[in-house]
């Protein structure tokens, strides 16, 4: 990755968490670390199985001249829109960023930590 930037942080598509959501707050290290460790997912986690209504945008372009913008989800669900217009939702679990709904995921009884 030849560099990222974060447009915006701590936003929220829902307005009763958008106080919890300002926690959201992911820096440049940790985004880093998920678009390099992130693994392409069925669009599914992020409208369903890991759904949070708490976000982060910005843009990055790669090493090899490709680049776009992305979105990422405090579940650690993003989706990248390249350039020319392809899509790809990203997954990566283990982040250090805060998550305001940390152990709310999944479809069963007890959240996914």
């Amino acid at each position: 990755m030849a560099s990222i930037e974060i447009r915006e942080y701590g936003k929220s598509r829902d307005a009763d968490a958008a106080s919890e959501c300002k926690k959201f707050r992911p820096t440049v290290k940790q985004l880093r670390n998920f678009f390099s460790k992130a693994y392409p997912v069925e669009g599914y986690m992020f409208t369903h199985e890991r759904y949070s209504s708490c976000y982060a945008t910005g843009a990055l372009k790669f090493s090899d001249g490709s680049s776009g913008t992305w979105q990422l989800s405090s579940s650690g669900v993003a989706t990248l829109t390249f350039t020319r217009g392809d899509v790809v939702t990203l997954y990566y679990k283990n982040n250090k960023w805060r998550d305001p709904f940390a152990c709310t995921y999944g479809l069963g009884e007890a959240g996914d930590c």
